[in-house]
């Protein structure tokens, strides 16, 4: 699929950040999105790097950010990170987890010195690059930083979600209400339309309900209850240090409580659609660098389970990739626009569909023995393409 212009260096024509430390004037260093969000990256010299998230024309509701109990959840977490980090160093392993970096309101300003009042979200991170850029890069030095960054994504969701959603009230899961609102057609958007149309005839009316019904049912708590979720984990959110400090992990427009196989397998769900993508030759993913996706999967899993791989993921885990699949289906076309490459991004979710979402699951041994190398590419494989899933700009 189609891919957004990172614009690269530029100033920035809408909000600037007023956070920035006295005497340091920012720099913009990348600004790229979608019609639903814009962001745009600064660098502030040592106090690091800010990420603007800012609502595009099809950002139709506010965003919004963790009420005070769950921030305060949401803290008590990166301590308790922090601390099992620190108290690490010197061992053999010496795991580490990723940093909750949470997003504050940004105050804003127009050219005319005006006050914007919903400029969007602003996040302080260590880095200008996500995992999803540095990834399928083709470097192996930012494969091997990601691979890090995602075994931390791994370990601090697994002590996320031993927190217990204790609000009276639930936000909605925004990916998986976007998603049940596609399927009941109560959202008509010429692209996304069009893609319901092909989705259900690809899928069938078996696939199709059986889409409905998982979607309907991941809102629910499961039987032990609703625990503090992050909402949409995925690697266009994971920020590493490249000075060797702590990934970062944007935290806070999505946060709600639910069903932890939805967190874990938001990311599994994106790593094996860059994997099916890859063989199949489709969008960036098909005409980069080969990637060991495999060596990325099990970093993660290796994170969140403790070295146990899948047998000891949440179940309803495969189920809750399945679903990431089509949220990105979705939107991509709502918030991107048409390509052609999503008839076959309508059979990769079927395949996942009949197997019960076990295709999101299967990830073999990795070849390396490191967990951390690239693949070879062969001989005549495209010249390496860059750039970031559009979706992840979310």
């Amino acid at each position: 699929m189609a891919e957004p212009v990172d614009s690269g260096p530029a100033v920035p024509a809408g909000p600037t950040d007023t956070g920035r430390p006295p005497g340091t004037e920012p720099v913009t260093v990348r600004e790229y999105g979608t019609r639903y969000l814009r962001i745009t990256v600064r660098y502030h010299g040592d106090a690091g790097f800010s990420w603007l998230r800012a609502p595009g024309p099809a950002h139709t509701t506010s965003q919004r950010l963790p009420p005070a109990e769950a921030r305060t959840a949401l803290r008590r977490v990166d301590r308790a990170v922090a601390t099992a980090t620190a108290g690490a160093r010197g061992t053999a392993e010496a795991p580490r987890g990723a940093r909750l970096a949470l997003g504050e309101r940004a105050v804003g300003s127009a050219r005319d010195g005006s006050t914007l009042p919903d400029s969007g979200v602003l996040y302080r991170v260590p880095g200008a690059v996500s995992v999803a850029r540095l990834l399928p890069s083709g470097d192996e030095t930012a494969f091997r930083l990601s691979i890090d960054a995602l075994a931390d994504l791994g370990r601090t969701l697994r002590r996320l979600h031993q927190e217990p959603w204790d609000l009276p009230e639930r936000p909605p899961h925004q990916g998986v209400r976007r998603l049940t609102a596609w399927l009941s057609g109560d959202e008509d958007a010429p692209g996304t339309s069009r893609l319901r149309t092909l989705a259900r005839a690809r899928l069938g009316p078996s696939l199709w309900s059986r889409l409905t019904d998982w979607a309907r049912a991941a809102d629910e708590p499961p039987g032990g209850g609703a625990v503090l979720l992050h909402g949409a984990p995925s690697t266009g959110w994971l920020v590493p240090s490249a000075t060797g400090g702590r990934t970062a992990l944007l935290t806070g427009e999505e946060v709600t409580g639910g069903d932890p196989a939805l967190d874990l397998g938001w990311t599994l769900g994106e790593l094996h659609e860059l994997r099916a993508a890859a063989a199949r030759g489709l969008g960036s993913a098909g005409k980069g660098p080969r990637v060991d996706y495999p060596v990325a999967a099990h970093a993660l899993l290796r994170g969140y389970t403790g070295g146990d791989g899948t047998a000891a993921v949440p179940p309803g885990t495969a189920r809750a990739a399945t679903l990431r699949l089509a949220v990105h289906m979705r939107d991509f076309a709502s918030f991107v626009g048409w390509h052609e490459d999503l008839r076959h991004y309508c059979d990769l979710l079927a395949e996942a569909l009949s197997e019960d979402g076990t295709p999101c699951l299967r990830w073999p041994t990795p070849r390396s023995s490191a967990e951390g190398g690239l693949s070879e590419p062969p001989p005549g494989h495209p010249a390496h393409q860059k750039g970031s899933d559009p979706c992840h700009a979310r």
